[in-house]
């Protein structure tokens, strides 16, 4: 009467693709226990329908970015942004930026930058730069066209540039 379907391969989730698919779920998310929220959601979605193996890996970057984008349209039409308190807030961090005598870039300030870009951008920037995605294949996992990343790419690097260059040069 009831039928059970057994998937004809065991899925296994090893721990290298686990620590890849959770720093990428941290970079969207830039929030640990959201991270942690979108892996899970992603492996119950691969344990439901199962991938070929040589296919899983992009799979679930792709499940795991397309649950942050649903995520993150849902909390927008929920949030409600006072924007006097976020322009005091933005002068208050100009101002103690300019206070400090020396200013080395570090964790804090990469988490600050980070928090002000978009998620898009952030995406970009963490496959691009730190997991050293050739802009082809973000291109191919994304169906953003490439030209459309490149291009991007060279707008988000101009503008860190332009808003973070004084932290490099103090720096060095």
């Amino acid at each position: 009467m009831f039928k059970r379907i057994w998937p004809a391969k065991k899925i296994t989730f090893d721990k290298a693709l686990l620590n890849d698919l959770f720093r990428y779920a941290l970079s969207l998310a830039h929030d640990e226990q959201q991270a942690y929220d979108l892996l899970q959601s992603c492996c119950e979605k691969v344990l439901q329908k199962p991938v070929a193996m040589e296919q899983l890996k992009p799979y679930m970057f792709k499940v795991i970015r397309n649950q942050f984008i649903d995520q993150y349209r849902r909390t927008k039409l929920e949030l409600v942004v006072d924007s006097e308190l976020a322009q005091h807030t933005e002068i208050e961090e100009q101002n103690s930026l300019l206070e400090l005598e020396n200013i080395m870039i570090d964790k804090q300030h990469v988490a600050l930058i980070l928090q002000e870009l978009s998620h898009q951008d952030r995406e970009l920037l963490y496959l691009w730069a730190i997991e050293g995605r050739t802009v082809q294949e973000l291109a191919e996992s994304t169906d953003t066209p490439r030209g459309t990343l490149l291009s991007r790419l060279h707008r988000l690097k101009n503008r860190l540039r332009q808003d973070y260059g004084h932290l490099i040069e103090q720096v060095s």
